[in-house]
């Protein structure tokens, strides 16, 4: 019986080590067509050991495919081209990319992008609750970590690589520590004041200040979340955003300048509103937006109705008057926008149709180079692209030919794969690229549901996956926003060109008139 009971903890002790192991490795399963930062940490993998020659692109194409299964027919896995947590294991030991054990302390060894260890684990929760990590807290070290420790390091100070060694790992222990002591000091001490001479950062708590903040950056656009004074990750990035679109250092915390450009942003947002209604309706730049949470249709009545008959009104679909009711007029309108941008046309101003007129409707206008710019944002593409879902619509605008079109959200990784949402937005596309097919990055600006259009660049090659089938364009392509030349260039040379045509662009939008 002992030794029954002995042979019975063994087999409980090692069925316990490998849920261990497991909880180290994928809790994804990859196949073709999917992206995500592990991807790319896979293809390194498949490439150190030889058995794949493509670009490292996070996305799982047919070469990665076959080499997964090059790879299990070797190791005599299951040999269906899928990376489940078995095949990532055994490539990750036989690639040499192994779990790190070591403690999260100021003398481990350094993690960086393809680590994968509690340690990481441990990091990813610091960092998210310093307000840098938005992402799962896997213990996997991806294109998201990544960023986080490059936007800590560059707010700290640091040697911005993306690596977290010993300096970047204290100076995160030393914040965390810091945080905690001042938001124990009470709540007295974080509402003193809401003067521009406040610094408002990450962690205050129950603020009149804050919550002041919170209010006007959501007037200015740049706040989403709830008016609560508490200063969190959604806070921390509005100040980011509003930082980087006014040509502040962008550390996230709202110093005196901050203040100071915010209330003065709010006057000048003021007088322009107040200056009749003639200008404001003349052009899509007020960047109105539609709650996409919301759900219109016949007999619907308020502000949002209203808001959408104005908007369908300037984008030539309505012709009735603006009453913020919903009648037969504003549902025969909302079918004929439907109708035209290959959406489900019943009338009904759901999720889908309401970013799409709101993007749409806050596109740029005009001709070609002399267009006037809107407020175009160069914004690390890791920061925000998770504000938009997949299956949105979003508005690109050429302009340099001043064509414009739609595009229906596939994914978003590295960068975001969408289609065009019509034939007609093919044929358009195409005019743009002037008839011709091809990989050549174009600059463009692209508006989202919320009104903030980001510099990009795009090409106009069809490439599987693919969901829309009328729209003449059997395959997805690529849209590119601005990362870091450090990250594009480790993605390869086709990521690197995108970013570097990114950037002259965005040299060319600064010089235009706002």
């Amino acid at each position: 019986m002992k030794i029954a009971s002995g042979k019975k903890w063994i087999m409980v002790f090692a069925a316990m080590l490998m849920v261990c192991v497991c909880a180290l490795a994928s809790a994804e399963s990859y196949r073709l067509g999917d992206e995500a930062d592990e991807i790319a940490t896979i293809q390194t993998a498949l490439k150190q050991l030889k058995l794949y020659t493509g670009e490292i692109t996070g996305h799982y194409g047919s070469k990665t495919e076959a080499a997964v299964k090059a790879f299990q027919k070797k190791y005599a896995l299951k040999d269906d081209g899928i990376a489940g947590e078995d095949t990532i294991r055994e490539l990750y030991d036989a690639a040499d990319i192994s779990a790190s054990n070591d403690p999260y302390s100021g003398d481990s060894s350094a993690l960086r992008h393809g680590s994968r260890s509690e340690a990481v684990r441990q990091m990813q929760e610091d960092l998210r609750t310093l307000g840098y990590y938005t992402g799962t807290v896997s213990g996997h070290y991806g294109t998201l970590t990544e960023a986080a420790v490059t936007n800590f390091q560059k707010a700290n100070g640091l040697s911005a690589d993306g690596i977290a060694g010993s300096k970047t790992l204290d100076k995160i222990a030393s914040k965390l520590k810091s945080s905690s002591s001042s938001s124990s000091s009470g709540s007295s001490s974080s509402s003193s004041s809401s003067g521009s001479s406040s610094m408002l950062k990450y962690g205050m708590k129950s603020s009149s200040a804050v919550r002041a903040l919170q209010e006007n950056l959501k007037a200015l656009g740049f706040y989403t979340g709830s008016v609560t004074g508490n200063f969190g990750n959604l806070t921390k990035e509005a100040v980011y955003d509003f930082q980087k679109a006014n040509g502040l250092s962008a550390d996230g915390i709202a110093g005196s300048k901050t203040l100071s450009k915010i209330e003065s942003k709010l006057k000048s947002s003021s007088s322009s509103s107040s200056s009749g209604s003639s200008s404001s309706s003349s052009s899509s730049s007020s960047s109105a937006t539609l709650n996409t949470s919301s759900t219109l249709q016949l007999n619907s009545k308020g502000d949002e109705v209203l808001k959408l008959q104005k908007m369908l009104k300037s984008l030539g679909f309505y012709t009735g008057n603006n009453t913020g009711n919903f009648g037969e007029k504003t549902r025969d309108a909302v079918i004929a926008f439907q109708k035209s941008r290959g959406l489900t046309a019943d009338g009904i101003a759901g999720k889908k149709t309401l970013a799409a007129i709101s993007a749409e409707y806050n596109r740029p206008s005009g001709g070609s180079s002399g267009s006037m710019a809107p407020s175009v944002r160069y914004e690390n593409f890791y920061n925000w692209r998770t504000r938009y879902s997949n299956g949105e619509y979003c508005s690109v605008y050429d302009f340099s030919t001043g064509y414009s079109w739609t595009l229906r959200i596939m994914t978003k990784d590295a960068h975001m794969d969408a289609e065009p949402a019509t034939a007609q937005d093919t044929e358009i596309m195409n005019k743009a690229f002037g008839g011709k097919t091809t990989w050549t990055a174009k600059p463009v600006w692209v508006t989202f549901s919320d009104g903030r259009t980001y510099i990009g660049s795009t090409h106009n090659v069809p490439h599987t996956p693919y969901h829309l089938k009328e729209n003449n364009f059997d395959g997805h392509l690529c849209v590119h926003f601005p990362i870091s030349m450090e990250k594009a260039k480790e993605i390869g040379p086709y990521a690197t060109s995108h970013q570097e045509c990114i950037n002259e662009a965005w040299e060319k939008t600064q010089k235009m008139k706002y």
